[in-house]
């Protein structure tokens, strides 16, 4: 039973909804292998989906427990729900288990009904890295970069099984590029707007600010790069989103270079009402080049 502060509406909150947008992933193997009305193959994506969300909030409580009393010296983290103290470590370690058991026994039933093991494998892959990040890896520089990377592909290939779609390497190649590019951006704006970096976060005092501003923009021109190239591999038109895209990874790179931006994808993603409009035009715009041209 719920006890005071610890209402509903918080232990929503510590599950970070707004970053289950990041799962929208699982969906691109599917949306690109033009099997978006295939209703069997979207049933299975849309477990996968659920059962995903489960994972990643059971990685965020995970995390936040872990993490608490560092998060509480972070200039933003310290609002969490778990770093304010508003939900006790026990109850975030107890809730991050249960999801953690409910996200996976989702995935299973995709192994049961639809023969899909891949994605049980893939998710069970996904919490391992995570824990391992929490725990160790994310203190080391580059390699912390790397694991978030490592997660959206994990993503993509869960959508790709679970839809039994192949993922393009092309594709591949477009979401590790964009993944890091997202990743070390958020890196600059936690070094910027942290006082003291070895208490929120060791693998910045590693960084530097030169170093950060020059790999975020190389991973920025090679998403774009990439993912031309796999427009080009891919047909339908598709050519025709690459200046949405430049557009998209420029305003981007706008906004985590904002003098107050801490660069999280979430906060940057849902805070600017233009960036949001382009995301949406490029995914009407893609459905219409894919299923209507």
């Amino acid at each position: 039973m719920l006890k005071g502060g610890e209402s509903l509406k918080h232990i929503i909150r510590a599950m970070r909804p707004k970053s289950w947008s990041k799962n929208v992933f699982i969906f691109i193997p599917i949306v690109y292998a033009l099997e978006l009305f295939n209703s069997d193959k979207m049933l299975s994506v849309i477990v996968a989906f659920a059962g995903f969300c489960f994972i990643s909030s059971a990685v965020y409580l995970f995390n936040d427990a872990y993490d608490a009393e560092k998060d509480a010296a972070h200039p933003v983290k310290k609002h969490r729900p778990i770093a304010s103290g508003i939900i006790s470590k026990s109850k975030a370690w107890f809730l991050a288990g249960l999801l953690a058991a409910v996200g996976v026994s989702a995935m299973a039933s995709l192994t049961l009904f639809w023969g899909s093991c891949a994605t049980l494998i893939f998710s069970v892959i996904y919490l391992a890295l995570n824990v391992a990040y929490t725990l160790s890896l994310k203190h080391m520089p580059i390699i912390d970069c790397f694991c978030i990377a490592a997660g959206f592909s994990l993503r993509i290939y869960i959508g790709g099984a679970a839809s039994g779609v192949a993922v393009s390497d092309w594709l591949f190649l477009t979401v590790v590029a964009a993944s890091l590019f997202m990743a070390f951006g958020k890196r600059r704006g936690e070094m910027i707007m942290s006082e003291n970096a070895d208490e929120t976060r060791k693998s910045l005092t590693q960084y530097n600010l030169d170093f950060l501003k020059g790999v975020v923009f190389i991973c920025a021109a090679l998403a774009i790069v990439f993912y031309s190239l796999w427009t080009l591999e891919r047909g339908n038109n598709m050519v025709y989103t690459v200046p949405l895209i430049i557009f998209i990874v420029s305003k981007y790179l706008l906004l985590i270079h904002e003098v107050n931006s801490h660069g999280d994808p979430t906060t940057v993603i849902f805070g600017d009402k233009t960036f949001l409009l382009s995301c949406g035009l490029y995914a009407v715009l893609t459905v219409l080049l894919l299923y209507s041209i």
